[in-house]
Order: structure tokens, then sequence, then C-alpha cells
């Protein structure tokens, strides 16, 4: 199983669209074959005493395999989010586990 953790910076007064541009995304991924789970995160109130970003959104996915994260990266609503939301975001970190247990 593959684990996608992609950290995004919002553009100050860009959320609601950002989020609007998700929304439109989400259910599209989530009918991909091999996902198993595509989760747009932000940052809450711990326990833990973590500050609060509020333009950080954190997007959580969970692949099959290999093969079916590289097709997700090719289907066309994924092209043209892409496209969509590059304006919108301030910086995006992106890093690739693999589940151990």
């Amino acid at each position: 199983m593959l684990n996608v953790i992609v950290t995004m910076r919002i553009k100050e007064g860009r959320m609601k669209e950002f989020l609007a541009a998700c929304g439109e995304l989400r259910p599209l991924v989530l009918r991909e074959p091999g996902c198993r789970a595509y989760s747009y995160t932000r940052d809450t109130a711990s326990p833990f005493g973590t500050e609060i970003e509020a333009d950080r959104i954190t997007l959580l996915e969970r692949w099959d395999s290999l093969d079916a994260l590289k097709a997700h990266l090719e289907t066309p609503h994924m092209k043209a989010a892409g496209e969509k939301m590059k304006d919108l975001r301030a910086s995006v970190e992106l890093r690739v586990t693999e589940t151990i247990f």
C-alpha cells in the first residue's frame, strides 16, 4: 500500500476557491481503480500544543500500487485540477511512503 502526503500552503485570500476545487476533484479520484483514500485535512486544536496554520492543507492519499498512483496522475481530471490549483497554492511538498504494518 502506498501513502501520499501532500502539504500545501494556500495563497492568501484563495482558500475558499481552493477548497471548492478540491470538493469537485475528490469524488472523481475516489472512483479511480486502486484508490483507497483521498482526504483533504487542515490543522485543528490538539492536546500536543502544535501551532495551527490556517493556510496549510494536507492531502492524505492511499493507493493499492505504484501503477494505480501513476494512472491517477494521468487522468484528465487530475491534469485539469493541476492547472486550476497551481495559481491557488503558494507551495507544495509531497512525500510517498509505503505501509510497513
